[in-house]
């Protein structure tokens, strides 16, 4: 996510000059009481009258100052801090909506347990699902009823997620279990570029910004990064900080590429075709531009870690801290979303000592690991696991 303005309001006011705590506010009512010719000798602290008159008066404009002015109005007169309805008028005046929570849709894979055999039915409703990760089992369900044909192997199937959100585009491999067997199928999997659409969580205030941000940029509708920007975060969710251009003609004079990351998995090429299509043929690209919509290349790196953990864990708790480490790295490889932790990214360098930390910090059964990796630098590509080895040193 872009850097977005955390501005200190209160402290803008204190520049200001505008008093923000009791005391300065006692000291401008006394001043200004002295202005006014104010006969009032009983202003000690302990006269009932004069505590009176301060708790009507300063009590009001402290919370006038602080909770109205400084924790409100200012906040919400500027883009960068305004929150719920407030941003929602400022998305309206460059004409954008809120966009809502919708569910992950792609294809899975399922294998015929036989080497041959008669054609056979996956049904519509068939759950595939993942292994718990951190604690949640994913779901996504096949949406009509396919045929596999006699003597195929595999047959791909569409299938939708249980529920609404980004946490179920996962990377491949993830969905493999088949809660209810299915007859004649051996093994079901989705693949590194299983989604058509991915899923989104209800848009976040601070997605909005960034999209209404775009927006200005974007006024001129042709031939400029923010205005194809904005087309393909509406179109596909993308976010802001995920669309990177190459501008250097890279099919000749007046060509250039989109390359879109999405936050886990990748886009498979039914979601490139339809984005293609969507700029290229339906009105939405500048006289004469040629702009090409692609996966952000990856690198394939094989991570190889050995954990020692802390001696009082049981067996059963360092399967458990093995399995959570594998997950967590795989989620800093963009695989899934269940781990708040540094991610790849290209044009930029990936820690291994940063992961180290973030390891550290999430379990606390960990008493020392060590990668064997050396940092990554990106260029215009995004690094992802092909192999991972975790090694739980016995002493």
């Amino acid at each position: 996510m872009a850097d977005i303005p955390k501005p200190d309001y209160k402290k803008i006011v204190k520049e200001a000059g505008i008093p923000t705590d009791a005391k300065a506010w006692r000291k401008v009512l006394q001043d200004e009481m002295e202005k006014a010719g104010s006969t009032i000798n009983n202003d000690s602290r302990f006269s009932p009258f004069w505590r009176m008159i301060e708790q009507a008066v300063i009590v009001c404009t402290t919370w006038l100052i602080n909770t109205l002015l400084v924790g409100y109005i200012l906040p919400n007169m500027f883009l960068a801090t305004s929150t719920g309805e407030w941003l929602k008028m400022m998305a309206w005046a460059v004409r954008i909506k809120p966009k809502p929570a919708f569910k992950a849709r792609g294809k899975v894979v399922f294998q015929r347990a036989a080497a041959k055999g008669p054609a056979l039915i996956i049904p519509k409703d068939t759950w595939v699902q993942t292994e718990p990760i951190n604690g949640t089992i994913y779901r996504v369900r096949v949406t009509e009823d396919v045929t596999l044909p006699e003597d195929q192997q595999t047959i791909s199937a569409p299938v939708e997620a249980e529920h609404a959100g980004a946490a179920y585009n996962l990377g491949g491999g993830y969905y493999h279990i088949l809660p209810e067997s299915v007859n004649g199928i051996g093994a079901v999997t989705n693949t590194d570029d299983w989604l058509d659409d991915a899923g989104a969580d209800e848009e976040s205030d601070d997605e909005l910004r960034l999209r209404v941000r775009n927006q200005w940029s974007a006024v001129a509708k042709w031939h400029i990064d923010a205005a194809y920007r904005s087309l393909l975060m509406e179109k596909a969710g993308i976010q802001d900080d995920n669309i990177y251009f190459e501008h250097n003609a890279p099919r000749g004079p007046g060509t250039a590429n989109a390359y879109i990351l999405l936050d886990t998995g990748d886009p498979s090429p039914d979601m490139l075709t339809m984005l293609n299509k969507h700029i290229q043929d339906n009105g939405q690209r500048g006289h004469g531009d040629d702009l090409l919509i692609k996966a952000l290349p990856k690198t394939d790196t094989d991570v190889r870690v050995t954990v020692w953990p802390e001696p009082e864990l049981t067996d059963d708790e360092r399967i458990k801290l093995k399995a959570n480490i594998e997950q967590l790295i795989h989620c800093a490889f963009r695989e899934n979303t269940d781990f708040d932790v540094t991610r790849t990214e290209p044009l930029s360098r990936f820690s291994f000592s940063m992961l180290g930390k973030e390891l550290h910090a999430n379990f606390t059964g960990i008493q020392s690991l060590d990668f064997e990796n050396s940092d990554i630098i990106t260029a215009m590509n995004v690094p992802r696991i092909r192999t991972l080895e975790v090694t739980i040193a016995s002493t």
